[in-house]
């Protein structure tokens, strides 16, 4: 590669870092630090965003087609994060962070579009993290010390024995030797 043309491959490559800079930014510190304080997964986020823009610019100046940063995508949007049981709303920030470093590598023949998804996935993960509907809701396992093996019978005896507000149940296994019920549940929660 002549001189000229590794300054033309900076020249595009700088706009598209900016963007992806200026987007993960966003979404790390002004949305999920500010909201959940959780400066592990902040460091998780950019260095997973960092590191697939930088994987996915170097693919955009291979001869290797865009296929393999699509199919490079799918395999790191199929990670499980086995160490902590993560939020769902935890995991959704991942994928976006991940999101936004594949728009902002890929075509480097314009900017408009790549900043235009960008903002639509910012302005996505902002509403649906706000608090009314972040708080709403919380989703637990709980163990009854006895067998109830109807779905309703239960969230009405959750409702009456703990004060609890059930909004789902649904009866996960049911142990007649130890006499207990696992339940997945959906509690309402009281608005701040």
């Amino acid at each position: 590669m002549n001189t000229q043309a590794a300054v033309l491959d900076f020249a595009a490559i700088i706009p598209r870092m900016l963007i992806d800079i200026i987007s993960i930014a966003i979404l790390v510190l002004g949305l999920f630090y500010r909201n959940h304080k959780r400066p592990d997964l902040v460091a998780v986020y950019l260095a997973c965003n960092v590191g697939l823009f930088s994987v996915l610019t170097v693919l955009s100046f291979s001869p290797l087609s865009s296929s393999i940063g699509f199919a490079l995508f799918g395999v790191l949007s199929i990670i499980r994060l086995r160490s902590v049981q993560f939020e769902t709303i935890e995991i959704a920030y991942f994928f976006i962070s991940l999101a936004l470093a594949l728009t902002s590598a890929i075509d480097l023949t314009s900017t408009a579009l790549p900043s235009l998804l960008n903002v639509l996935m910012l302005a996505a993960m902002f509403l649906v993290d706000l608090p009314q509907f972040r708080n709403r809701s919380v989703h637990t396992e709980l163990i009854v010390d006895q067998v109830i093996t109807n779905a309703d019978t239960l969230a009405n005896y959750l409702e009456q024995t703990r004060q609890l507000d059930v909004v789902k149940c649904e009866i996960r296994s049911i142990d007649y030797l130890q006499e207990t019920t696992l339940a997945s549940v959906v509690l309402r929660t009281k608005r701040s």
